[in-house]
């Protein structure tokens, strides 16, 4: 099964972008999760991701946080995903 790196903020061999990436991440959450620092290898794709999240879950959503944390967990077992 193939793997995707998992990054550290320390590791030397970040480029600037995957850097930035994982600032931003860490900072809007508090914390840095693995997803982030999965999708730190695309940092592109980490900031779509991000967004999209907003946009359906957070800020710039409609639901409530309660039926957005419902939708999430839904679709989570819907499809199957124990992450």
């Amino acid at each position: 099964m193939a793997r995707i790196p998992i990054l550290q903020e320390s590791d030397p061999g970040l480029t600037d972008d995957q850097r930035a990436f994982l600032a931003d991440a860490g900072k809007s959450r508090g914390r840095l999760l693995n997803i982030y620092r999965a999708m730190a290898n695309r940092p592109p794709a980490g900031r779509a991701f991000s967004e999209m999240v907003r946009t359906v879950y957070r800020s710039k959503s409609t639901l409530t946080p309660k039926h957005g944390e419902l939708a999430y967990l839904t679709a989570t077992v819907v499809n199957n995903c124990f992450y």
